[in-house]
């Protein structure tokens, strides 16, 4: 029989060649993740000389990395505002959440959230929500490219644009919506802030998170209350007389009201309840309790959803901002220069 000879030596060279690419790919791939990436996000792309970067814990895998401005808020607007909304509105919500992050960047004089030493985390009882491509391109199935090009378009049209006040960025809350009006800050976090006023948001009647309405029994409004509000021992035969409204802002939320032998904000009530927001009203009968809601959220800053109404009437983003965040400053940072 014929024999096969084989030039091992030219096998191994074509080995070690290969094996060479392949260490150099991955050295690549580490240093991208590395510099851009983390874990469940291998599209993270990374900042050139143009962009300023964003430190970021996340919360679920307790890693910190870095990702271009940009593209986090790209990814914070898309998981704060619908993406089928219009397009001044998403612009208008990109400028709030580079205004916000802008707030916490050290490398703008900021205050970091600090966790894990980072800039923001993405822990949305902290500071913004956030999604990374993978999940929105989940949520959105197949309209996930439609929806990354408008909100890139967004994005990209209000590049380095922030609201300042005195020259400082401001901080810029917004919330779902505001049942008609906004709240003074004042009136929910305690701190005055110029810029956080009171205004009319026409408009969101329309909208499913305008207005809601929860019904309990008497039992279970009673139960519910005295489970989150010590001291309250309030009873379901004696409501009439124990659940009172004291006091309500300009705005129509409720600031004070008696629980029993309690007085309490209606932040309490709210969350005690799980009530959309602090508009309230409440109505006992002797069946039931039952409590109307308006708006959705805090009601401090920008409504989202009055946001979505003014750009359905032709408001562009600027007129958006500025109408919520009374007295405020739209500025453009040069983003180049964020060391």
């Amino acid at each position: 029989m014929g024999r096969i000879r084989l030039n091992t030596e030219k096998i191994t060279k074509l080995g070690l060649i290969a094996l060479a690419i392949s260490l150099f790919v991955l050295m690549l791939r580490g240093c991208a993740i590395a510099r851009g990436g983390y874990e469940g996000d291998s599209d993270a792309p990374t900042a050139d000389g143009d962009d300023a970067t964003v430190s970021i814990y996340n919360a679920d895998t307790d890693k910190v990395y870095s990702l271009p401005l940009e593209e986090y808020v790209l990814r914070v607007t898309a998981a704060e505002m619908p993406a089928s909304f219009a397009e001044e509105a998403l612009k208008a919500q990109s400028v709030a959440a580079r205004t916000y992050t802008a707030r916490k960047m050290a490398s703008l004089g900021g205050k970091p959230c600090g966790k894990g030493g980072a800039d923001v985390c993405t822990d949305s009882t902290c500071c913004q929500a956030y999604r990374t491509r993978e999940e929105l391109s989940e949520k959105w199935g197949g309209s996930a490219d439609m929806y990354f090009d408008k909100l890139s378009g967004a994005v990209s049209a209000t590049r380095g644009v922030i609201l300042t006040y005195n020259g400082k960025p401001i901080e810029a809350l917004f919330h779902s919506s505001s049942g008609g009006m906004t709240e003074d800050a004042a009136n929910v976090f305690g701190g005055d802030a110029p810029y956080l006023k009171s205004v009319s948001s026409p408009g969101e009647e329309g909208f499913s998170r305008y207005s809601a309405t929860v019904s309990f029994t008497r039992k279970q409004f009673a139960n519910a209350v005295n489970a989150a509000i010590k001291g309250a021992d309030i009873s379901k035969n004696k409501l009439e007389e124990q659940v009172k409204i004291l006091s309500k802002s300009e705005s129509g939320r409720v600031t004070r009201l008696q629980l029993g032998s309690k007085t309490v904000t209606g932040r309490e009530l709210r969350q005690a309840l799980g009530l959309n927001s602090t508009a309230f009203t409440i109505e006992i009968s002797p069946e039931r309790v039952v409590v109307s809601t308006r708006g959705y959220g805090h009601g401090v800053g920008m409504s989202q959803y009055g946001a979505e109404a003014m750009a359905q009437h032709g408001a562009d983003y600027k007129e958006i901002l500025l109408h919520y965040y009374t007295g405020a400053e739209i500025e453009t940072i040069d983003l180049g220069e964020i060391k």
